[in-house]
């Protein structure tokens, strides 16, 4: 089977691409051909795509030269400033017209020319994002090299419904599975329903999604809820104590992309609440993303060191696992969530774990039990769980081997995940064999 993988970008790490790259080597491992798309250029040495090609798995991207002016905002201001300079003399023989029409200052004309000029080119011609029109391009052309059975879309929110419309045109099988989990407080997935139930099978990250899928998306082709995977770091054996870190400073760590749905804000606000009480615990926040300057502000505002609090991305496995070693309490403070690979990577590391009951969390987390658990947007609830497990070294340990013990028999594996997929994907093809001889 031929089956072609396909997301928006490749971030520097992700819980999307983590989960979509170990499905495509562990299908590809299974004996099926796979290739990964990108509708945006991805960096050679990004952990994800060395990985896709340790696998001998095709990478499809486009090329950096058009990649980067169609998508990478930096590249369009650059692209402006640039054309404005070449078109300088124009919006000078347009300062002089509106200084003579208008009876204005030279200086004041020629600003408002240049101003209105500048607006017009972003708006019409350099700001929009391209990769639609990019990701169609190379979806042609694929399909006419490489054929795939069946393509396979990792989806967040409306970025990749083209793709569906564009398989539907080409009668070629298509599964999309949403990452996240509609909430009408959130107004991105206006217009989902109108190209979503034109895939053969919608797939949920978790029960709660599912149900904002039919809710919120109005879905009502067959969804498949599957379950999180990664590959088990320390094999099918306990991390044992002595292997875990020396005790150094107390640490509390999550691992997220700096957005508005991970809670960052409730985070900081939990960290000086827990500080109050325990003021040499450290926390760090392992990510990046747009809102690390308002973040850092904040930081500040609350009398927190910003800077040594949100430490930057990881770059790969290896770091991941030095960082969950390392950690005494894994927060996860977010206000929207489908089902977090970073909980499973905690539990497989055996951290004990206080999260916010969102999304899919409650799937896995079963408060009291396997970790703790509050209601999203209370840093007060947040702080009262890291305080009780920081005094509390036994219920630390237990939460720790419930939270091990409940990955280890779970079907967290690339190999178990797979075959799930291989069932879909061969019903999905039959599905379109017999609708094509019943219309024969």
């Amino acid at each position: 089977m031929r089956i072609c993988m396909i997301s928006y970008d490749m971030q520097e790490f992700g819980g999307l691409e983590e989960y979509a790259v170990n499905l495509a080597i562990g299908l590809k491992q299974q004996g099926h051909e796979v290739s990964y798309m990108s509708a945006a250029w991805v960096e050679p040495d990004n952990q994800y795509a060395v990985r896709l090609k340790a696998s001998n798995i095709y990478l499809v991207q486009p090329p950096k030269c058009i990649s980067m002016p169609a998508s990478d905002w930096d590249t369009k201001e650059r692209i402006l400033r640039s054309m404005m300079l070449v078109l300088g003399p124009l919006t000078f023989s347009l300062g002089i017209g509106m200084s003579m029409l208008k009876r204005r200052p030279f200086q004041q004309a020629w600003t408002s020319a240049h101003n209105w000029l500048k607006g017009k080119l972003m708006d019409r011609f350099i700001g929009p994002d391209y990769r639609k029109s990019i990701g169609r391009f190379l979806l042609n052309w694929w399909n006419l090299r490489w054929r795939p059975d069946i393509i396979h879309i990792q989806g967040y929110t409306t970025t990749l419904l083209f793709v569906i419309d564009w398989a539907n045109i080409k009668k070629v099988p298509v599964v999309y599975e949403e990452h996240q989990t509609p909430d009408p407080q959130f107004n991105w997935w206006k217009g989902f329903e109108a190209t979503i139930n034109k895939a053969d099978r919608v797939i949920a990250v978790s029960e709660k999604s599912a149900q904002g899928l039919r809710e919120v998306c109005k879905v009502t082709r067959p969804i498949v809820v599957r379950n999180p995977l990664l590959p088990d770091p320390y094999g099918p054996g306990w991390i044992k104590e002595e292997n875990k870190k020396d005790r150094g400073a107390f640490t509390i760590s999550t691992v997220a992309r700096l957005y508005v749905t991970k809670g960052l804000t409730y985070l900081l606000d939990t960290a000086a609440l827990v500080k109050k009480t325990h003021p040499s615990v450290e926390f760090r926040v392992y990510g990046e993303g747009e809102l690390r300057g308002e973040l850092l502000a904040k930081a500040r505002d609350l009398g927190l060191d910003g800077e040594r609090i949100f430490a930057g991305a990881f770059k790969d496995r290896d770091e991941l696992t030095r960082i969950l070693t390392g950690t005494d309490i894994f927060l996860l403070s977010s206000i929207l969530e489908g089902q977090p690979l970073a909980i499973v990577e905690a539990m497989a590391h055996g951290c004990p774990i206080v999260s916010t009951a969102v999304g899919g969390v409650p799937e896995l987390i079963t408060d009291g039990v396997n970790g703790l658990l509050c209601p999203p947007e209370d840093p007060q609830c947040l702080a009262d769980k890291i305080n009780i497990l920081i005094g509390d070294d036994k219920l630390r340990q237990q939460l720790s081997s419930a939270a091990r013990g409940f990955y280890e028999s779970s079907p967290f594996q690339p190999k178990g995940l797979a075959s799930h997929f291989i069932s879909v994907y061969g019903d999905v093809i039959e599905e379109r064999k017999m609708l094509v001889r019943s219309n024969q």
